[in-house]
């Protein structure tokens, strides 16, 4: 019997990891209720892999989006979804086995969750691997700011509260599901976002072309623009809502362990990319400081970050 989700994967250029990924949804001890594959303009054979493997496979829609972009990609993948469950999966990933399976268990157990989301195992490219923590005890919206709990391997959400959310912002090119994330929460009673226990399910592989890259100083408009996005969605709240405060207090200071991220890439870089490094280090550190009720903190925070480059999210949460 299938579960009842769907799974939405955009693809563009993958030729060379898409079939591991397809693999490893064939493999899945519970069958998804749809997969909607999203061809993004691939000009390799990822387009002819994706039909291929869809060959016989009702429950398989492949389809195209001419405007570029993951985010474009997933929202006309979100038109297809009919589910009342929806999983964002990326196509240079795996899921193991029972990916679908314990999700699908999950959502029977708390029929009142809005979010489910569990840990991932990311491989980098010296083959060291991290575990990625989910994370919904305590305060949802801090954890995910500081420490990427709604990243898009790491939950499932209901189809509605996707939509509700206004679905991808296409306009963000990097760390747009960082924004979904904050919107989601915003949408969403932080009693519905819940955690799946046991081990890791899905395991993540870090890419050389990637739409994060590899040194943050690289694409500064992917994560700024991000955050300056996301800036703008606490700043409509009610300006007697408690929250409000407190929350541009915790961006402020992920702005500032971003400022940091750019300062140690300075150290190690030459010439021309040291000083282009050190002056967006100084951009958002300045832009903080003007702005912030707190600088004594957020000079700490960034000063942790720089010396540290972990664990930073500790300090903020002491001192917020």
């Amino acid at each position: 019997m299938p579960a009842h989700v769907s799974i939405v994967i955009p693809v563009y250029n993958r030729a060379h990891t898409l079939g591991r990924t397809l693999a490893s949804i064939d493999a899945q001890t519970m069958a998804p209720e749809r997969v909607v594959i999203v061809d993004n303009n691939s000009t390799d054979s990822s387009l002819g892999i994706a039909c291929e493997w869809a060959k016989g496979k009702s429950h398989v829609s492949v389809v195209t989006e001419p405007n570029p972009g993951a985010c474009a990609a997933r929202n006309r993948g979100l038109k297809e979804v009919d589910t009342e469950w929806t999983m964002f999966f990326d196509s240079d990933d795996v899921m193991l086995r029972t990916h679908i399976a314990d999700f699908a268990e999950a959502v029977d157990a708390y029929p009142e969750a809005a979010i489910i989301g569990r840990d991932i195992i990311t491989r980098f490219l010296d083959g060291s691997a991290r575990r990625l923590y989910f994370m919904d005890g305590g305060d949802v919206m801090f954890h995910h700011l500081f420490r990427g709990s709604l990243s898009t391997q790491r939950y499932i959400a209901r189809t509605a509260l996707f939509r509700n959310a206004g679905g991808w912002n296409e306009s963000l090119p990097g760390w747009n599901d960082f924004e979904l994330g904050v919107r989601l929460i915003l949408s969403a009673d932080s009693a519905s976002v819940v955690k799946l226990h046991g081990e890791p399910s899905v395991i993540t592989y870090q890419q050389e072309q990637s739409i994060s890259g590899l040194r943050f100083s690289d694409h500064p408009e992917r994560w700024e623009r991000s955050l300056d996005a996301i800036r703008s969605l606490f700043l409509v709240l009610p300006d007697d809502d408690s929250r409000r405060r407190q929350m541009l207090d915790w961006l402020d200071a992920r702005a500032m362990i971003l400022a940091a991220q750019y300062a140690r890439e300075a150290r190690v870089a030459e010439d021309a990319c040291r000083d282009r490094s050190q002056r967006l280090a100084s951009g958002v550190y300045d832009a903080v400081m003007s702005r912030t009720r707190h600088p004594r903190r957020m000079r700490m925070i960034y000063r942790h970050n720089l010396w540290f480059g972990r664990l930073t999210w500790m300090l903020v949460r002491m001192m917020f």
